[in-house]
């Protein structure tokens, strides 16, 4: 038997998006703050958090499809995590508070961004990054974004 495969006429590149439309939010978070609040976006945690802080990381991003005999949608999980140096807990503390609420209201702001699927913030969350005996605070804006699409 032989099957011959059919070869999309274009394809979607819906991950690609995703991360250029957080790496926009990012941007106009760090440019709308001052400097003690966030200064350097990175697409993925450096090697070494020894550097210029507090910066602003894309952690990983994780994909579930499901399909349906008409319809296919994805939905895509990651978090944004703000790693801060600062050792004063109270102003740390002020500081990750500053970037959950305006985390918030850019993605509140902007859920259509793509164009294609919906953006969402659906959690943020307080932790710590360990590294050696380096502790840093590093609390997590939880997201989704989802895209249906029809098939034939």
């Amino acid at each position: 038997m032989s099957f011959v495969p059919i070869i999309p006429s274009s394809y979607q590149e819906d991950r690609v998006e995703l991360m250029e439309a957080i790496e926009a939010l990012i941007d106009a978070f760090i440019a709308s703050q001052s400097y003690a609040i966030g200064r350097i976006f990175w697409s993925e945690l450096p090697a070494s958090l020894t550097g210029e802080g507090p910066m602003i990381v894309l952690g990983d991003i994780n994909e579930a499809i499901k399909h349906d005999i008409s319809l296919r949608t994805t939905v895509w999980t990651g978090t944004v995590t703000w790693v801060d140096w600062l050792s004063d807990p109270g102003e740390a503390s002020l500081r990750a508070s500053v970037f959950a609420d305006h985390m918030r209201d850019l993605f509140t702001a902007n859920p259509t961004i793509t164009g294609r699927g919906l953006l969402e913030q659906v959690g943020f969350l307080e932790a710590e990054l360990r590294q050696g005996q380096l502790v840093l605070n590093a609390p997590q804006v939880l997201f989704t974004y989802t895209v249906q699409e029809g098939r034939n």
